[in-house]
């Protein structure tokens, strides 16, 4: 008997590593779930009004948002600003968009992070739970799941929640309060994005409301919209090949630094195509930036069920001399 001692320690010192390593993802499996139950997107149909409010190089500008929902297979947004507007209506696998604008304005990423809210929430098919954090998130005790990509064992995103009502706790810059119940669920009154103590983008949600399904005539694309394969929150993409920009002598000489941002449109080679300066800083630094990122490549982003599809983004490159 005692020959086979060792081996059954072995067995039994294995099987509880194994129990500890799962105990994160369980853990991180039942927040996301907290999530789930009390989001409202787990609505059969509801509709959404709100009053937002973006910062336009300094100047607020005031403008309207109306989601209409029946599904992850059927919904419709709209965003109206002085000079800018812009409806996406989903179907089975389809998103269909029209804006005033060819591309994604600068001014409206804050907007589009801050009415993310509760999108994204389960982990896809090539996501895991990488650990779980305790923490307090503006005096609220919360619970993050950590979520990384499978293969290349990346963080992407996490999932906070708020232990004591199951309700999603996005952090900074990201700031979200007045939770209201629409039945079960739970939905922020008023959410903003804040950098630097300014106001990006703020939204007051002015109605949200469950219906009956509503009518499927409200939700035909609009004429002249564009239609590509998609769904509202395609899985992360993730960026896998980098090129660091080479930083141009002259402008090393003169001095000059900063940000440059440019608009991009993923690929489902994940290729960065259309690329286009939204805000630059000299034409040596925006060149090559260009250059740079042309090389870039991404895992491209999916939709469950459709697979690799197209995304908008922004793209920031950083210069400063201080890292020479």
């Amino acid at each position: 008997m005692k020959r086979y001692l060792p081996l059954v320690l072995l067995l039994l010192t294995h099987s509880s590593t194994l129990a500890a390593s799962d105990k994160p993802r369980r853990e991180g499996k039942d927040l996301v779930e907290q999530a789930e139950i009390r989001n409202v997107f787990g609505l059969p149909s509801f509709e959404m009004k709100a009053s937002v409010r973006i910062d336009n190089k300094g100047q607020p500008l005031d403008g309207s948002y109306i989601l209409l929902w029946n599904g992850p297979e059927q919904w419709r947004e709209e965003i109206s600003l002085p000079g800018y507007s812009e409806v996406k209506v989903g179907g089975k696998g389809v998103v269909s968009l029209k804006r005033s604008t060819d591309f994604m304005p600068l001014q409206l990423n804050p907007l589009y992070q801050t009415l993310s809210y509760g999108r994204a929430l389960a982990t896809g098919p090539e996501e895991t739970v990488k650990q779980v954090h305790h923490r307090n998130v503006n005096g609220v005790k919360v619970g993050c799941a950590e979520i990384a990509e499978q293969q290349y064992h990346t963080t992407l995103r996490e999932v906070c929640v708020d232990l004591s009502t199951g309700a999603l706790v996005r952090q900074p810059p990201l700031l979200d309060r007045e939770m209201m119940p629409i039945g079960a669920k739970l939905f922020p009154r008023f959410l903003s994005y804040v950098e630097k103590g300014k106001p990006l983008a703020e939204v007051q949600v002015t109605e949200l409301k469950t219906t009956e399904q509503l009518p499927s005539s409200g939700f035909e694309p609009p004429v002249g919209a564009v239609s590509k394969p998609g769904c509202m929150s395609p899985n992360t993409g993730l960026l896998v090949k980098k090129m660091t920009p080479s930083y141009p002598e002259l402008e090393k000489r003169s001095g000059h630094e900063g940000t440059v941002t440019m608009y991009a449109l993923i690929g489902t080679d994940g290729v960065p195509q259309g690329l286009r300066i939204v805000s630059g800083v000299t034409p040596g630094l925006n060149k090559a930036s260009l250059d740079a990122v042309q090389q870039w490549r991404y895992k491209p982003y999916t939709c469950d069920g459709i697979g690799a599809v197209e995304v908008e983004t922004l793209i920031v490159v950083n210069f400063s001399l201080s890292l020479q």
